[in-house]
């Protein structure tokens, strides 16, 4: 395991099982992306789990807007912009293939994923509880 990854752990749990299945498989899938980066993979299989990633990323926004919009939720549309952001910047790395998979690149995807379940998430989701 990469010093990198993140492990999943009851602390990152909204409480919301949808949800934190959905926060499993993305970090599962952040966790497969670090470790084909440093493990020498070709380029393809590179563009292809980031390709998931990417995918994954954008359902589960939905779910979680679709979640907090059925709750009419006040917390919707900055959560809603937070999404919009980081979907944005992970396209433009996409775009830009592997090159754009620096260490910097990753750790920011790590780290926005950790504290946006740790912070905009928890707050978001914990009355739903």
């Amino acid at each position: 395991m990469s010093m990198l990854n993140i492990e999943w752990s009851e602390k990152l749990s909204v409480g919301i099982a949808s949800v934190d299945e959905d926060h499993r498989k993305l970090v599962s899938l952040v966790n497969d992306l670090f470790s084909a980066c440093f493990a020498g993979v070709g380029d393809e299989a590179v563009a292809s789990i980031l390709s998931e990633v990417v995918s994954y990323t954008q359902y589960h926004f939905g779910h979680e807007e679709a979640f907090l919009s059925a709750r009419n939720s006040p917390a919707l549309p900055a959560h809603a912009e937070e999404h919009r952001q980081l979907t944005e910047q992970v396209l433009a790395i996409a775009r830009q293939g592997r090159e754009a998979l620096s260490e910097e690149v990753l750790l920011f995807l790590r780290d926005w994923l950790a504290h946006h379940i740790m912070g905009t998430d928890k707050e978001s989701f914990s009355p739903y509880q």
